[in-house]
């Protein structure tokens, strides 16, 4: 997967960008254990807890990413050193060469453009079978088993259906979707 970043990035913002992208994929596919290489010594060792975050700019992402890592099982962190990661560096190379109407790609791969940072597209909410009552609990069981609440009238049915086209559910996790 390769993700094109369409507004002003540090190299930090754009490693935490790949690594909440792969993490993000991960959940939408259902992944429990995971290992997560990454090449920035900085990312890899904020999101272990090795180090302490000085850049405020970078705490919305750190926050994030420490949000998705709660969704596996197990979790693996590992600095990998540059010349180590050519797959990144060709797929890096790749979404800085797509642009649009240039389709002249040969290979099946997912390329993604990015207007918005990832953590501005925030979980919603997590499917717990125990929470019962909140707002949103009629749109997951909708988008989960396509079902309708017993009580709900020809009007509340029409909600429902209506509010659930602004979300997904992927990985037992409610997103609200975006324009993108």
């Amino acid at each position: 997967m390769s993700k094109r970043i369409c507004f002003l990035a540090t190299n930090n913002v754009a490693e935490y960008e790949a690594c909440i992208c792969g993490l993000e994929a991960l959940i939408a596919i259902g992944a429990k254990e995971v290992e997560v290489f990454g090449d920035s010594m900085l990312v890899v060792s904020l999101v272990k807890g090795d180090w302490e975050l000085k850049e405020e700019k970078l705490r919305s992402y750190l926050e994030y990413a420490k949000k998705l890592l709660f969704s596996f099982e197990e979790v693996t962190v590992k600095q990998m050193h540059r010349t180590q990661n050519q797959m990144a560096d060709s797929l890096a190379t790749l979404a800085s060469l797509w642009e649009k109407g240039n389709q002249k790609l040969t290979q099946p791969v997912i390329l993604i453009k990015s207007r918005i940072p990832c953590y501005e597209g925030l979980i919603i909410a997590y499917l717990d079978l125990e929470d019962k009552g909140k707002w949103y609990e009629d749109i997951k069981r909708y988008l989960k088993v396509r079902e309708y609440p017993q009580s709900a009238n020809n009007r509340d049915k029409a909600t429902i259906g209506r509010l659930a086209i602004q979300f997904t559910l992927a990985g037992g996790q409610l997103y609200k979707r975006f324009f993108e």
